[in-house]
């Protein structure tokens, strides 16, 4: 099954920062039979329960590095059983507590421990984590870290620069926008929308309340959907100085269309992704009856694009584009990039030469990071 094929990849990729181990991950697929969402579950949380306890009887014999790097795995092992469990599946609120609790016993074994955030937001709350560059207090350049549609900010702190921003010294503020998995497994009512500056300037009033953000050097790094998403926030909010996005979406519908399509053709004999799109993602946008929804679906994607932004979208913006995104879309996102004016703005493909072909540079993060942070590094000073 293809798609197995690259979530595997996908998780085998988070063992760059400890968040898997390529035996374990290949003993887990061993059990999977192709193609069955089932087997798939349950040979997670198998691995996931295994390896947790491991991390539960280091820290019984006080061995605290054996057991954070335990429950750093066991937190991607949940995360891989919850990716395939839809909303509708009991389990799935149980698989993701597991995967999140895994990640914070392993965040207080870290010097500075980590700190899971609950960010005001319009009477509710945004969930993200704060992670230290440092012991001290004194103020650190901070990246604002959001993953895309699928993912999760335990996962974001392995794939999408937490891990690598702290090694570098800087803060990682991780956030999860309204309907991203930890936001909305807290509270579903906070659904998708189009004004992504109004919960950034939320997660940016929140980081100015600490010490040790510089306040001139935020930067935001947004990743999949999120190359909608970042450049749409920092067209409005002006503090930030500075975007990374892995992936240019000019506009969602460029991004999704070939979903639609294929449902359409599907004729109810839908397989895994395009029942994640139903029943786990149009959810998030409060739409609840799946393929009678479609076309309220795309009502709201063709109101998320970014032209007639041109202008506003004026700090320095970094796009790694990865060039199995294809032809078509990376053509796009280079015609939108070119009318971007800073003259810091830096456009980078990665390709199968690189090793980073694959979407948001999955299987490379460390070429991915590498680019990023040295862009930050001249641009932020």
């Amino acid at each position: 099954d293809g798609y197995f094929d690259y979530n595997i990849a996908k998780f085998i990729g988070l063992a760059t920062y400890s968040g898997a181990e390529i035996g374990e991950c290949f003993e887990t697929a061993h059990r999977i039979k192709d193609g069955d969402s089932k087997s798939w579950v349950q040979a997670w949380v198998s691995t996931a329960r295994r390896v947790e306890a491991y991390g539960e009887e280091a820290l019984k014999g006080n061995h605290k590095v054996s057991a954070r790097e335990a429950f750093l795995r066991a937190t991607t092992y949940y995360q891989a059983a919850f990716f395939f469990t839809l909303l509708s599946d009991p389990r799935k609120p149980e698989i993701y507590q597991k995967h999140t609790g895994c990640f914070q016993k392993a965040g207080k074994l870290f010097d500075p421990p980590f700190e899971t955030l609950s960010i005001p937001f319009e009477g509710r709350s945004l969930f993200g984590y704060f992670i230290r560059g440092g012991s001290d207090s004194k103020p650190r350049p901070t990246v604002l870290i959001q993953m895309g549609a699928d993912s999760s900010s335990e996962q974001i702190y392995f794939s999408g620069g937490g891990a690598a921003a702290v090694r570098l010294g800087y803060n990682a503020l991780i956030f999860e926008r309204p309907s991203q998995t930890g936001t909305y497994m807290r509270d579903n009512s906070l659904h998708y929308r189009y004004d992504w500056e109004v919960p950034v300037t939320a997660v940016v009033d929140y980081a100015l309340t600490r010490p040790e953000v510089d306040p001139a050097r935020i930067a935001l790094i947004a990743y999949s959907m999120g190359g909608y998403f970042g450049p749409r926030a920092v067209a409005f909010e002006k503090r930030i100085a500075a975007c990374v996005v892995s992936g240019l979406v000019p506009a969602i519908m460029n991004l999704v269309s070939h979903w639609t399509s294929a449902l359409t053709a599907a004729n109810g004999n839908y397989n895994h992704a395009q029942e994640w799109l139903l029943f786990e993602h149009m959810p998030r946008y409060g739409l609840v009856n799946g393929i009678h929804d479609l076309d309220k679906l795309l009502k709201i994607w063709e109101s998320m694009n970014l032209y007639g932004l041109e202008d506003r979208i004026t700090c320095p913006l970094l796009v790694v584009q990865a060039a199995a995104e294809g032809e078509e879309n990376t053509k796009i996102a280079k015609a939108f990039y070119d009318k971007l004016t800073n003259p810091m703005n830096k456009w980078r493909l990665t390709t199968e030469t690189d090793g980073a072909e694959i979407y948001c540079q999955k299987g490379n993060a460390m070429l991915l990071h590498a680019i990023e942070f040295d862009w930050l590094d001249d641009v932020l000073g």
